[in-house]
């Protein structure tokens, strides 16, 4: 009988437990706010600069100047520094004046049309008096070909002495170093004087008047987000925060395997250095 008697009392223990559990789910837990549909998320990431270039040479040589200073600001197209290039110097001068020396061409194209006025003189003579012989006619021909084919020899080896100054001249731009953009030096890895092997790292520019910051978010609320899409940022400047706006420029296709996670892209100007590129800063969302 007392078996059945606990058998008997069993649901309603059971019962009363749910009841319990439901009521501890309604109890909120400390330090957890669960995020609903529609609120506002704020996802962290890092700042970097959109550009950020690394210069090297494409040949061995020894740095000979160098015009600027780390922290100085150059325009794209400026000169960096420059490997020593005196013998590419000497090589382009000697390149210059072998192609811009025209005198045998212009030579060939007037013997060409002095070779065409006897050839014309002597067909005419030929038809209308018949005073001259059909030998000398063929010798004004062949005379007339030969200087056609002359001056098309020449103007192909005009082509060669163009292409070896161009040649010459680009060994010579390979000895200078230029900044590919607008930024800033902050990194110069040699000194005048020292030597350096091909594709060695010379100097670092970085433009920080735009910048990006890259965020990791759940692969559910990435789909949500198109491209160019604006959004509000919060970036940490010294002991404050910044309000910025940016567009999303990339959300990875991919999602990470390990974590889940999927990277995305904010840019946003930055045209007075306010924020300097590696400093954290958070991604406003609303949940999907």
């Amino acid at each position: 009988m007392a078996g059945t008697e606990n058998f008997g009392r069993r649901p309603g223990r059971i019962v009363r437990c749910l009841f319990l559990l439901f009521c501890l789910s309604l109890w909120p837990i400390p330090g957890f706010q669960p995020v609903l549909a529609g609120e506002w998320v704020s996802l962290s990431g890092i700042t970097e600069a959109i550009h950020d270039v690394t210069l090297s040479a494409d040949v061995d040589g020894w740095v000979s100047r160098i015009y600027f200073d780390e922290g100085d600001t150059v325009k794209k197209g400026q000169r960096i520094l420059e490997l020593h290039k005196a013998l590419e110097e000497l090589e382009l001068e000697r390149r210059t004046l072998i192609w811009e020396t025209k005198v045998e061409v212009e030579s060939a194209k007037t013997q060409i049309r002095t070779m065409k006025s006897l050839l014309e003189r002597t067909r005419n003579l030929f038809e209308s008096t018949r005073s001259v012989s059909q030998e000398e006619l063929e010798e004004k021909q062949l005379e007339y070909d030969l200087a056609l084919a002359e001056h098309q020899r020449l103007e192909i080896e005009e082509e060669k002495q163009r292409i070896e100054h161009e040649m010459a001249l680009e060994s010579l731009r390979r000895k200078i170093v230029e900044s590919p953009i607008d930024g800033v030096i902050i990194k110069l890895f040699l000194d005048e004087g020292e030597s350096c092997e091909a594709e060695q790292p010379l100097v670092q520019v970085v433009d920080t008047k735009k910048c990006l910051l890259v965020c990791t978010v759940e692969e559910h609320i990435g789909r949500t987000l198109k491209k160019r899409q604006t959004v509000p940022l919060k970036i940490r400047t010294g002991n404050t925060t910044l309000k910025k706006k940016g567009y999303i420029a990339f959300v990875s296709p991919v999602v990470d395997p390990a974590s889940g996670l999927l990277e995305v892209k904010v840019a946003f100007s930055n045209p007075d250095g306010a924020v300097r590129p590696g400093v954290a800063g958070f991604m406003l969302l609303k949940t999907p």
